[in-house]
């Protein structure tokens, strides 16, 4: 039977890094009011009080608001712009693409049964879609915690994020605090695999070291 050396392991599963297959974008949530912040690990994005970053696109029918109106329910205690879409804008859907993201999270204001958002990974292919009903209370309460909730999803192995698309067949899908974080680069990636390989080499020299010793 052959025997995979020191070396061989280490560059198998280097390689396993990029040949793992897809796995399917996975989903949390934590109650607000006040909105909980960004996931470990993520950081603020967009907050829809100023320009859109580098990098960032919004398209469809929404509207950009602050306070609450008859048209759109501020999210629970938060006193800054925010997103909406509606059956009363066109056809109450609105995409906004991002860079490649690995996980990306946003504070859901008054959750409704008919609210929708679905995932987008490359070339814009739906990977995930949430139904507000998914969530623990959709009843579009606009003040209680169960209703204003952080969600937000993660990336399978061998997936990117490049962004998420807003869906409301009634009034409204409110949103804020777009927060993320980004798939590293590929200097990182090979950094990583450097690192590997330095575990390896020093395997192989302590395991001639050992022969040595033993020889001796």
């Amino acid at each position: 039977m052959t025997k995979l050396s020191i070396s061989g392991a280490v560059a198998l599963a280097a390689v396993s890094i990029f040949a793992t297959a897809a796995q399917a974008v996975t989903w949390t949530s934590l109650p607000g009011a006040p909105d909980p912040g960004p996931a470990p690990g993520q950081t603020m994005l967009v907050s829809f009080d100023a320009p859109l970053p580098i990098g960032y696109a919004l398209s469809g029918n929404y509207g950009i608001v602050s306070g609450s109106s008859s048209a759109a329910a501020t999210p629970a205690t938060d006193a800054s712009k925010y997103l909406y879409v509606s059956s009363s804008l066109g056809n109450g859907i609105a995409e906004l693409t991002t860079p490649n993201l690995k996980s990306v999270s946003f504070y859901w204001g008054s959750v409704d049964r008919y609210n929708f958002v679905d995932v987008l990974g490359a070339g814009g292919a739906t990977l995930l879609t949430l139904a507000g009903s998914a969530l623990p209370v959709a009843n579009g309460n606009q003040f209680i915690s169960s209703t204003n909730r952080r969600v937000s999803f993660d990336a399978g192995a061998g997936e990117v994020i490049t962004g998420l698309r807003f869906r409301s067949t009634g009034v409204a899908f409110e949103l804020d605090s777009l927060a993320g974080a980004a798939v590293p680069e590929p200097a990182s990636w090979m950094l990583m695999i450097a690192g590997f390989g330095m575990i390896g080499a020093a395997a192989r020299r302590r395991q001639k070291a050992t022969l040595a010793h033993v020889s001796a």
